[in-house]
């Protein structure tokens, strides 16, 4: 038993020292399986998915001026609070806000929902879906952060899938936190833990999984 319990800690011991030792490349690499990136140019329309406004808006500004796509769209959010959502931009609004920011000249346009408002990723990719079928669309390129982008890509080739639309991904950076950096400030914790969380579920469900109420 002296002995199980001396191998054990001498394990954990080792273990802790090369994550020590080697914890920057050890987090970077677990950070970048999360990060993938596959738009290209010559989409029907770029989308700007809800969570993110002040990374996604932008980044998708930069594709449709590099030609990626000519139309813009925001997915509706369903409302976090029905009494006071007017008190704040909505994301159509901040979209248009950040365009004439950039002093850019491009039209944004709301994707309809299929119920009172997205409230997750599936749901986006549903609403995409039905609208992409009515606009006759073959290629759409859908943007959120950088740490997202995988879970998201899974959610859209689920709900896309025997369409034959093409869905692609591009992720937004932002200044707080990097894939090289994100265990050093509390919100890129949570958003790549987060992660670890969330994509096992996507991975497991073909559609918004019950066992979490989401309304």
């Amino acid at each position: 038993m002296i002995k199980k319990v001396a191998w054990g800690l001498g394990v954990s011991f080792v273990g802790l020292f090369i994550l020590w030792v080697f914890h920057t490349q050890l987090f970077t690499l677990y950070g970048r399986w999360f990060i993938v990136s596959d738009a290209q140019k010559g989409a029907d329309a770029i989308i700007c998915l809800s969570g993110g406004r002040q990374t996604r808006s932008p980044e998708c500004l930069r594709l449709w001026q590099d030609g990626y796509a000519k139309r813009l769209f925001v997915t509706t959010e369903k409302p976090r609070s029905k009494e006071f959502e007017n008190l704040e931009l909505s994301h159509l609004e901040f979209a248009q806000a950040v365009t004439e920011r950039m002093h850019l000249n491009a039209k944004w346009e709301r994707l309809p929902s299929l119920s009172d408002g997205a409230t997750s990723t599936f749901d986006e990719a549903e609403d995409a879906l039905v609208f992409a079928k009515q606009e006759r669309w073959t290629h759409i390129i859908f943007v959120t952060d950088e740490f997202h982008t995988r879970r998201a890509r899974l959610a859209f080739q689920k709900v896309f899938s025997g369409s034959d639309i093409k869905t692609q991904v591009a992720g937004a950076t932002n200044e707080v936190f990097a894939v090289d950096d994100w265990w050093k400030s509390d919100r890129g914790i949570l958003a790549y833990f987060g992660e670890a969380i969330k994509y096992p579920i996507y991975w497991l469900w073909d559609h918004e999984p019950k066992i979490v109420k989401n309304d």
